[in-house]
């Protein structure tokens, strides 16, 4: 059996995510194709580790990370990632996230995956998170997408052959609930390049928006000074709540929620539209390329910039329950291309083929 070394910088990062949730799915489920994986994360403020503890090791969970004790947290986890490789000796370590303070230390070939560019994309700070050295040591590059590695291929020059495309899963529940209630979802993070202000300034627009439906957000920071009075502004304070909790909790969201809306301006994958499609929920989101190519014609798409279109669609979709019906049957044979064991498999196949050529 191949053994598998998962490096955790992402479980200190994250609370709850994408990203996380990706590293413990495969740390779940690959030991059925012989490969034995464990996850480095001794410090943690991670809910999936603590809700899903089967290969993990990490022995302490903290609310936060206390200020100023960031580096020293990161390095503490570092440290013992090392010292644990030479007891566990992997055939190859996984990188959950761009952690390249550890490659002239390590002595053991690795793999990345690249998630997105969007750093990239929007000039961002990117000294926190640098990706040329490790991308250029590493063994194999695993992208979520054809979009983000394409992007890859033109902004870092790497050679198309050292790259793999996985697709990430989701549970397909396929759960309908025919009686909707009404309000529209939002889930995440609304600052920057999510622009969700256009999704305010669309509903806020509609006057039958606004008498017949709430729009419920999901998670993120609390609403902001700025975000209540952009909601006072427009006149659709008492149409916006916001709700807060681990996934079981946000699946009843999805379920019951009339419409599902993301107005993302980049992403890397969008999971959160195959979340909402596997739990019977319509989908209207941006006409962005990544959105293209996982979902196809499963879903409505908006300029994410037009507030009049998305203010249309968000009402011509809300008025008829044939369209909402039409968008939840293709949602549910959409995700049926999306599961976690393809994903796993897929990348076991990739663990195996590496290894076999030491």
């Amino acid at each position: 059996m191949i053994k598998i070394l998962f490096e955790g910088s992402i479980f200190l990062h994250q609370k709850v995510g994408g990203i996380s949730n990706y590293i413990v799915e495969l740390n779940q489920r690959l030991k059925k194709y012989d490969v034995d994986t464990k996850i480095i994360s001794i410090l943690t403020i991670n809910d999936y580790l603590e809700k899903k503890n089967l290969n993990n090791i990490f022995f302490f969970k903290i609310k936060k990370i206390p200020r100023f004790c960031r580096k020293l947290f990161f390095y503490i986890n570092d440290l013992f990632l090392l010292f644990y490789i030479k007891i566990y000796k992997p055939d190859l370590v996984h990188f959950s996230y761009y952690n390249s303070k550890l490659i002239p230390k390590l002595k053991v070939p690795y793999i990345v995956t690249v998630y997105d560019l969007i750093h990239e994309k929007f000039d961002l700070d990117d000294k926190q998170f640098p990706k040329n050295e490790m991308l250029d040591n590493a063994k194999h590059i695993i992208c979520i997408s054809n979009t983000t590695k394409n992007d890859l291929i033109e902004r870092y020059s790497v050679d198309k052959k050292k790259i793999s495309t996985v697709f990430l899963g989701v549970d397909n529940e396929n759960s309908y609930i025919e009686k909707k209630e009404k309000y529209i979802l939002y889930v995440g993070d609304r600052k920057g390049y999510k622009n969700f202000e256009s999704i305010v300034k669309a509903f806020g627009n509609s006057d039958f928006l606004k008498k017949e439906f709430k729009l419920i957000c999901f998670g993120g920071d609390k609403f902001s000074t700025d975000e209540k009075l952009l909601f006072n502004q427009i006149g659709i304070e008492n149409n916006l709540f916001q709700e807060f909790g681990n996934d079981d909790y946000l699946k009843k969201f999805y379920k019951k929620a009339s419409l599902f809306v993301t107005t993302s301006l980049i992403e890397g994958f969008g999971l959160t539209n195959l979340e909402a499609m596997s739990s019977g929920c319509p989908v209207l989101c941006s006409e962005i390329p990544i959105f293209k190519e996982i979902l196809g014609d499963s879903c409505e798409y908006v300029d994410p910039k037009n507030i009049e279109i998305i203010q249309k669609k968000m009402e011509r979709i809300l008025k008829s329950q044939n369209e909402q019906k039409r968008l939840i049957k293709l949602g549910f044979d959409k995700v049926k291309n999306y599961s976690w064991e393809k994903c796993v498999l897929s990348t076991s196949k990739i663990y195996k083929r590496l290894i076999s050529e030491k």
